[in-house]
């Protein structure tokens, strides 16, 4: 009697404790420092925003629970005692952010930060007063940082460079370690103009995603960038690079890992609830066998085949015809396109089976994370265009044929098969029929196995969701003087490639047959993925 007495008091105290959250596997120390460098001598003004952004920042990350400190207007002195005092707290295994607001200067290929004080006469000058980026990353590095994050707010058109150089140089890109995650508010040699209001044009962008629950590091730096560029007609472009091999996450995760309470012994469990009736199941298909011999080196129109037993699965689309784009920005003119021959192009977007073949293989140095979701037959993501195109050169070496990415024709008008519908299927998204947030699949926003819904005429799966889709084409704003061969446009903004059909995470309207999207060439993102072409002889 007086066990049971104290096995009830047990349940009763353990009961009444709080209720405590798992804590993520990333939530290690964290620390960061914050520079905002405003009231240069040399200058004419201040700079506006740049203290009102260095606060907003490192309030923000307060809020991530970064162990933050904040300098403002520091000359070089005290600005090296203070990344000295930053990089003197980190451990083996810890997050370390470095932000900066200020002045930077390019001088030898690296990014220099100006303290408030510094004397710029020569370039020479610049490597004796400003701060080298590198050098502090590498630092971050030295001491074991895990987690090293950069942003830096310092591309501006400044009053130290006229006195040396004809033009300004912009920022040099970073010599980024393994674990690195670096932003820049402009891309590498490009220049922004000073911002009014309360903050920067970046900083509001980048505190926004910051705040936005759920979101790697990596997607919150990209959703910023694309954002800026938005809102800025394309004007200003932030560069985002990174090395890391591990998910990171700036803020909490709602629903990432769920409240425990101590349970009482023998507690009846409830009963799962049954399946859905196979009427409301979304078919997942199944592993395709590899085609017979006499079905590989297919050259008549709908042929099917593979190159080999693990090779991805093509089909042969005809010469023919179509109008390519729309009125709609960045899609216009409407213009008349002919492909004077068939090709063969993958009728699925590449998966992590195949991806990692060829890391096994040694044809591919990056093995990306798939954020928990599964590899085998889902589409490969976190590849970057260059990634692909290292893919591609391994898929030709094994197999003597020509493999390539899709020019952004070939894709258009292989995804359109014939069609003149927003959709292939028709004007209207309608339901379960591509993978993306207002598509009705009742799944979660994440990738689904390749081919899980049905082929467009042409036999090709998932032209519209699931992954946007990597081509070989630079960026143009729009489509004047764009090839009319179906051939690739290799004029334009080159650092940036074109992206097509939209992604798991995508609106209805960038799901659109014609719609188009651009991102950095060697920026991995997770809702990029590609798929393949095949020259025919």
């Amino acid at each position: 009697m007086k066990t049971r007495l104290l096995w009830c008091l047990c349940l009763a105290v353990l009961s009444t404790m709080p209720v405590t959250s798992a804590v993520p596997q990333d939530r290690g120390a964290r620390v960061a420092l914050v520079i905002g460098n405003a009231n240069y001598p040399d200058a004419s003004t201040p700079l506006s925003t740049t203290l009102r952004d260095a606060r907003t920042v490192a309030d923000e990350l307060r809020r991530s629970e970064f162990e933050v400190d904040v300098k403002e207007n520091v000359g070089k002195e005290e600005m090296q005692r203070a990344i000295d005092a930053f990089t003197g707290k980190i451990r083996s295994g810890s997050a370390a952010l470095f932000y900066f607001n200020g002045y930077g200067i390019q001088a030898g290929r690296q990014t220099y930060l100006v303290p408030v004080n510094a004397q710029l006469w020569t370039e020479a000058d610049v490597r004796r007063d400003g701060i080298s980026v590198d050098a502090v990353l590498a630092e971050m590095h030295r001491k074991g940082a895990k987690v090293k994050i950069v942003i830096l707010d310092a591309a501006r058109r400044n009053p130290f460079e006229r006195r040396f150089r004809s033009s300004p140089a912009g920022l040099a890109a970073l010599d980024a370690p393994d674990g690195t995650l670096a932003i820049f508010s402009a891309a590498p040699g490009k220049m922004i103009n000073e911002s009014t209001g309360a903050n920067s044009l970046f900083v509001g962008e980048l505190i926004k995603e910051l705040r936005s629950p759920n979101l790697t590091a990596e997607e919150v730096f990209n959703r910023a960038r694309i954002g800026v560029s938005r809102a800025s007609n394309s004007e200003q472009v932030p560069w985002v690079a990174s090395s890391l091999s591990d998910v990171f996450y700036f803020g909490a995760r709602s629903g990432a890992a769920s409240p425990t309470r101590p349970s009482a012994p023998l507690a009846p469990q409830p009963s799962p609830p049954p399946p859905p009736p196979p009427s409301q199941s979304l078919i997942r298909p199944q592993p395709q066998p590899a085609p017979p011999p006499s079905q590989r080196g297919g050259t008549k129109t709908g042929d099917i085949f593979r190159d080999c037993n693990d090779c991805p699965e093509i089909v042969v689309v005809p010469a023919g015809s179509f109008n390519m784009g729309s009125s709609l920005e960045y899609e216009n003119p409407i213009h008349r396109v002919t492909i004077a021959k068939s090709f063969a192009i993958g009728r699925r977007e590449v998966t992590f089976d195949e991806w990692d073949r060829c890391v096994d293989a040694g044809g591919c140095k990056n093995r990306p994370n798939d954020r928990d979701w599964g590899r085998g037959e889902r589409p490969v993501i976190n590849v970057s265009w260059v990634d692909a195109k290292a893919f591609l050169t391994w898929l030709s070496q094994k197999t003597g044929k020509t493999y390539r990415l899709p020019t952004e024709a070939e894709w258009e008008y292989a995804a359109k098969a014939g069609t003149e519908t927003a959709y292939w299927w028709g004007g209207d998204l309608g339901a379960r029929q591509a993978n993306c947030p207002e598509c009705k699949t009742g799944d979660a926003q994440k990738t689904m196995p390749a081919g899980s819904f049905k082929a467009n005429p042409f036999g090709l799966f998932d032209t519209a969701g699931n992954v946007a889709e990597w081509v070989e084409d630079c960026w143009n704003d729009n489509y004047r003087g764009a090839p009319v061969n179906g051939s690739a446009w290799l004029a334009g903004q080159c650092n940036l490639r074109v992206l097509r059909g939209g992604a798991f995470d995508s609106q209805p309207r960038y799901l659109r047959s014609s719609s188009r999207f651009r991102y950095d060439s060697d920026v991995r993102y997770s809702a990029n993925g590609f798929r393949v072409v095949r020259e025919l002889e």
